[in-house]
């Protein structure tokens, strides 16, 4: 099991990521398969992909929602482990004091679920790197170099 003071490490060589509204839109470029995580999730993925600790991030959701932190700390290394059994981040040691930047709502008035990344594979062809898709210059049709 991980341990509270690990980080968890973005594996920016194959994953794309962006929160829009609240939710974290997450594809492995390396297969295809994309998640969707709303609420919690999309609450948590900036504080991973900033590089907090595992224990930091429980604090900072127990500030926001309403959960006891032992619950928070059990959920998230259940999430981080799913975390890295699909590639989407690694783990690495350290203990490091949480940047305050404002994301948490200190009034732990928020409710709480917890965090759950879905899996799609629908669009995995169209997503995945390897094998690479096809640069521009070998795409048919007009504005390429050979004047085809």
């Amino acid at each position: 099991m991980l341990d509270l003071s690990d980080r968890l490490h973005v594996n920016e060589r194959e994953v794309a990521a962006k929160v829009i509204d609240g939710e974290a839109i997450v594809i492995n470029l390396a297969n295809g398969i994309y998640y969707s995580a709303d609420k919690l999730g999309g609450f948590i993925w900036p504080l991973v992909a900033r590089g907090d600790s595992l224990e930091d991030i429980a604090k900072a959701v127990c500030a926001s929602y309403d959960v006891s932190l032992d619950k928070a700390r059990s959920d998230l290394q259940e999430l981080a482990a799913f975390l890295i059994e699909e590639g989407l981040a690694t783990r690495q040691n350290g203990n490091a004091a949480l940047a305050e930047d404002g994301l948490a709502n200190t009034d732990g008035s928020l409710a709480y679920e917890p965090p759950r990344f879905v899996k799609y594979h629908d669009m995995a062809e169209l997503f995945a790197l390897d094998p690479p898709l096809p640069a521009l210059r070998d795409l048919p049709g007009p504005g390429r170099e050979d004047g085809k």
